[in-house]
């Protein structure tokens, strides 16, 4: 079972900064979109400033980028009945390949879903060459926008001291191991000596 809250770090250099409860109402009614409920969650606690995992909250924007993802589905005809809410736009200019990679986080809103998948439309490379790309939409690796969200929290800011008891006996069979193999790399590098004497 997985944790159902979010992980907020209070640094004190990078703050969260949350929107009110009326922002949001603004902010949905402004750009016509209903919003899950957890990803109200996220915004009253970080939606005008996150430390990990920053998103779009200017209305006039978001309606911009759910337009342009819409559009970029219709063109390959992808979830074309299905109601979405694009929360971010990612855009990287690349000059090795002289090109704009245009990345959107979203969520299928008509999966009903309380704690709803993140997806994510790219760009992606499809040969070793680097001369193929290919348009699609895959799941975050993480199974939910919770799990997203405490994943990059955990990656910028590390584990919990509850996550560093989980791994303790992780910890433990580590150190012999360790050693073993500290001790055999050692013996390899006296037989390497003796070898070459």
């Amino acid at each position: 079972m997985g944790n159902n809250n979010f992980r907020f770090v209070d640094d004190p250099e990078n703050k969260n900064e949350g929107l009110t409860v009326e922002e949001i109402d603004s902010l949905q009614e402004e750009s016509n979109l209903r919003f899950p409920k957890i990803y109200i969650s996220f915004l009253q606690k970080a939606g005008k400033k996150s430390n990990v995992f920053q998103v779009e909250t200017n209305a006039e924007i978001l309606r911009k980028i759910q337009n342009e993802l819409r559009s970029e589905l219709d063109k390959l005809n992808l979830l074309q009945n299905e109601n979405i809410l694009c929360i971010k736009k990612y855009e990287v200019y690349e000059e090795y390949f002289n090109s704009n990679f245009e990345t959107y986080y979203f969520f299928n809103l008509s999966e009903n879903k309380w704690n709803p998948t993140l997806y994510i439309f790219e760009e992606v490379c499809i040969n070793e060459g680097w001369l193929a790309f290919k348009k699609q939409i895959r799941e975050t690796k993480e199974n939910n926008f919770i799990a997203f969200i405490n994943c990059e929290t955990e990656r910028k800011y590390g584990l919990t001291p509850k996550q560093h008891l989980k791994n303790f006996p992780l910890y433990i069979i580590s150190i012999p191991l360790s050693l073993i193999l500290l001790i055999i790399l050692r013996f390899q590098i006296l037989k390497e000596k003796i070898k070459n004497q």
